[in-house]
């Protein structure tokens, strides 16, 4: 099962979890969810670079991109509660030069960085 989840989660309970669910699924279902995980675990990695390192300056240039409605409401909350927001990670991430597609195509086997590409291809019709 090990082979089925690189990458791994890299919070060793959470690999567990998924590994015991991983052995309870009928063999025609492992590899799709096996490839859920896989690509969780990577958008979970990427996400974490950004723990403790999104700044006000970052929360304020999120902001200009927001829609008014949105933006209105976020600060309201406030930068404490939106730091934590996968949003504004990204967004200071990407700031930084450490882009999503880039950070998961080197993280992904090509196998799943295609099917990832072909979901948000997929998305983006359906906007």
């Amino acid at each position: 099962m090990e082979e089925l989840l690189q990458p791994r989660h890299p919070l060793d309970k959470h690999h567990q979890a998924q590994l015991q669910t991983l052995q309870q699924l009928p063999e025609s279902q492992r590899h799709e969810m096996a490839r859920l995980f896989r690509l969780g675990n990577a958008t979970y990695r990427y996400q974490q670079q950004a723990v403790g390192e999104v700044t006000e300056e970052d929360y304020r240039h999120w902001l200009e991109g927001l829609p008014e409605r949105m933006r209105r409401a976020v600060e309201r909350e406030g930068f404490e509660k939106a730091k934590t927001s996968l949003g504004l990670r990204r967004h200071a991430l990407e700031r930084r030069d450490m882009g999503y597609s880039a950070f998961m195509q080197s993280i992904l086997s090509p196998e799943d960085w295609a099917f990832e590409q072909q979901q948000a291809r997929s998305n983006d019709r359906e906007l």
